[in-house]
């Protein structure tokens, strides 16, 4: 436990003291921000940052640097080795006029710095701290946690080092370049080992180990440019070009492996991960990053690309409190239909903004003002659906809460079982939902001479002139098809060849037209209404045909009927084995864990002695649970066949059973896999009403095949039955599902038992294996 807490204390206690000293540099002084050159023994000011102090005080190019802090500029390390100026608490400059200007550099004028360069690194730092405490808490034994761990922190120290980089701090700017890179590689070690648990091999070990000699790479180029200052901006770039190739990388591997964990488990938090990792990385990237190597003019500006890096901590807060992943495919397909939405509008405002308001705009002054466009309006549709969903009880009438609506009906229709009823609730829901008239259900058939179509029924008089309907050539009318006639609508809920089945609804009361939201409500309603008729006109057929087969076949129900519902038995015996093993029996187990550690910390032996009875019961619990499961679905059944899973259920039953019980099973028994199932099920179900109604003492069963037929002989002396008393039910015996099951494959089952006699059964099938 020491060891483990000294992994996340000591990166943790190093981040803090670094970022003290960080803050203590930033805090002496702003970014000044102005370069000099040195002409004919004069500084003079050459470039102005639009980022520092200096852009917002009265200094011009041009204006001579006379002093600074209190000495001649060729005293300064910073004039000489940068010609740019960076920190300082006072200078003195002479402008074009001749005019001297003292400057005294301070916050005062500068919150935006004070904001951007230490507020909210600290703010970031403090998340980061407390996101890597609470992983850390929850997965300590992952490795994976502990490499994300070193992720965020390593982030933190990019951002945190970045206002003291800024100011030639030589520890900030080299702390700044190696975490930079540091950060990206950490993220592609942790995506390696996370991947792994799902059987992907994201990047190759080999090549991981190269990327980590990229921050050591950075660390060396700034140690060179220590003694030769003028490649200082030649590692810039190549800082910020490692940086990008490897976001780049990223993706790329992302993008060829995405065919391999798309569907496996875990993909929704793979999902989660790639999305947070681009929305955070991607604005730096690609609007500061590459266009400050390629164009040398960043699109953003770097303190405003880096707030995008609060998502990653912020978004790990949001899943610790609700305990749940965002809906990632809900988010990103609703990104592209609001990225097709914002696209044109903002294409067209910026457009405007840069040919009518702005004149000699630059293209990157056009291409942020496009960014800052695209994202304000996906961001205002997101919101924008959101308060729709809010509010829609406010945008919509009192009957227009069709959501509701159309949820109260289907709970009110989903026990019925007759189609008229159906029909009958459908309409009186159609009028009172859209406020019509009335509504009524009209079939249309096609008359095979002259193809004209002809109101065949209709279930209640109308309002409407039902010629109009005639007038309609329906063959080429679908589904939720909707037609709008002078007075009333009608929707097809039903077709079929030469017939359309029609709901008629007479105009509103109100007189008003269909709304949008109404019209995709029918159609809803529609299609709900063809599945739901459809399917019950089936089953009533279906429960006809079964009823006449049930009187041709002396009062049984068809033998394909028989293997259909034991065939949906047993996959009801498999579903209800999987929820018991994969809920239960793991939350079993799970309190048996958390008892085990809640035993060694208790010192009290009573109450020790106490968990150990509940250990003990909640084993018992277990076993249970266990042999229920394999009952309800026999996994040596379909692993090691008919015989090792029949030897295992004897086994059980001898240890619970009150008589004495002899089984032979030959060693020559060939049964099919269907075959096997039945009759596993019928040795259940023997030994089970062995014990529960024979009273026997002596039971004796015999298991064998001669040529193709497979032979099962039982025999007790138990209490036996009388088969001569007519009120006798074999349902009562348990021994109605063996006669329904052997039947179903065309076997042959004789019982022999009389009163006090014990029972002979005998059970003989042709075998369908070969």
């Amino acid at each position: 436990m020491r060891h483990l807490d000294k992994e996340i204390l000591i990166p943790i206690v190093a981040v803090l003291i670094f970022m003290f000293y960080a803050s203590y540099i930033t805090i002496q002084s702003p970014l000044v921000g102005f370069g000099v050159k040195n002409e004919k023994g004069n500084w003079i000011v050459d470039d102005i940052h639009e980022d520092g102090w200096a852009y917002n005080q009265n200094i011009e190019p041009g204006d001579i640097l006379l002093e600074l802090d209190g000495d001649c500029p060729e005293h300064n390390d910073q004039v000489i080795k940068e010609q740019l100026i960076r920190a300082a608490e006072n200078f003195t400059l002479i402008g074009k006029n001749g005019v001297e200007k003292t400057f005294s550099v301070s916050y005062v004028s500068e919150t935006k710095q004070l904001f951007s360069h230490l507020l909210f690194p600290l703010l970031y730092l403090l998340l980061t701290i407390y996101v890597a405490l609470y992983i850390y808490r929850k997965q300590k034994k992952e490795l994976s946690a502990l490499v994300l761990i070193q992720f965020l922190l390593c982030i933190a120290l990019a951002y945190g080092s970045a206002g003291a980089s800024s100011r030639g701090d030589i520890v900030g700017r080299v702390v700044n370049g190696v975490t930079l890179v540091g950060c990206l590689v950490f993220y592609i070690q942790f995506l390696k080992i996370f991947l792994e648990r799902f059987q992907i091999t994201f990047i190759s070990e080999s090549s991981l180990r190269k990327l980590f000699c990229l921050p050591l790479f950075i660390f060396i180029a700034n140690l060179v440019t220590l003694f030769v200052p003028i490649w200082k901006d030649t590692r810039t770039m190549l800082e910020l070009g490692i940086f990008s190739l490897l976001l780049i990388l990223i993706i790329a591997l992302f993008i060829k492996n995405y065919s391999q964990y798309r569907d496996k488990p875990g993909s929704q938090a793979v999902k989660l991960l790639v999305f947070l990792f681009v929305l955070a990385f991607v604005p730096f990237t690609f609007l500061y990053a590459i266009p400050a190597v390629i164009i040398s003019e960043p699109i953003m500006n770097a303190e405003i690309a880096v707030m995008f890096l609060l998502f990653i901590p912020i978004s790990f807060i949001y899943l610790q409190l609700t305990e749940r992943l965002f809906d990632i495919d809900y988010i990103l397909s609703r990104f592209k239909y609001y990225t097709v939405l914002a696209f044109p509008f903002s294409a067209l405002i910026c457009g405007i903004i840069s040919l009518f308001l702005i004149e000699n705009v630059s293209l990157e002054k056009v291409c942020l003002v496009f960014a800052m466009l695209f994202v304000s309006n996906i961001l205002f549709l997101y919101i924008k659906e959101r308060m729709d969903y809010r509010n829609r009880k406010y945008m919509f009438s009192v009957r227009g809460n069709l959501q509701t609506n159309m949820y109260t009906f289907f709970q009110k229709t989903k026990d019925e079982n007759k189609v008229q009823i159906v029909i009958d609730r459908i309409l009186k829901e159609m009028e009172n939902t859209l406020n019509v008239k009335s509504a009524n259900f009209i079939e249309m058939h096609q008359e095979e001479s002259s193809k004209a179509w002809k109101v065949h029924t209709k279930s209640s008089e109308t309002l409407m002139d039902l010629s109009k309907l005639e007038a309609v050539d329906w063959e080429y009318e679908s589904i939720g098809n909707i037609l709008t006639f002078s007075r009333g609508f009608a929707v097809v809920v039903g077709s079929d060849i030469h017939v359309k089945k029609l709901i008629l609804c007479d105009e509103k009361k109100t007189g008003v037209k269909l709304k949008n939201d109404e019209k995709i409500w029918i159609e809803m309603m529609a299609y709900f209404a063809n599945v739901v008729v459809e399917n019950m006109k089936l089953i009533e057929g279906l429960v006809e045909q079964i009823d006449e087969l049930k009187l041709q076949e002396t009062n049984e129900y068809p033998k394909w009927l028989s293997r259909l519902l034991f065939a949906l038995s047993e996959k009801e015996r498999a579903n209800l084995s999987n929820d018991l093993h994969d809920s239960i029996l793991q939350e079993q187990l799970q309190l048996l864990r958390e008892m085990d550690s809640i035993q060694k910390i208790v010192d009290d032996q009573p109450i020790k002695d106490k968990l150990n009875e509940m250990k003990e019961q909640m084993l018992d619990n277990v076993h249970l649970i266990r042999e229920t499961c394999m009952e309800l679905r026999p996994p040596l059944l379909s692993e090691q066949g008919l015989k090792v899973s029949l030897h295992r259920l004897i086994r059980q039953t001898k240890l619970r059973c009150n008589f004495l019980l002899y089984v032979s099973i030959g060693d020559n028994i060939q049964p099919s896999k269907e075959e096997e199932l039945i009759f596993y099920r019928i040795f259940q179900e023997l030994l089970t009403n062995a014990m529960k109604h024979s009273n026997a003492t002596e039971v004796r069963i015999d298991f064998y095949q001669v040529d193709r037929s497979i032979i099962l002989q039982y025999e007790d002396d138990g209490v036996g039955i009388d088969l001569t008393n007519e009120g006798f039910s074999f349902s009562s015996m348990g021994l109605v599902g063996i006669k329904e099951r052997i039947r179903s494959i065309d076997g042959n089952i004789e019982i022999r038992s009389s009163k006090g006699q014990g029972m002979k059964i005998r059970i003989e099938i042709e075998t369908e294996a070969k």
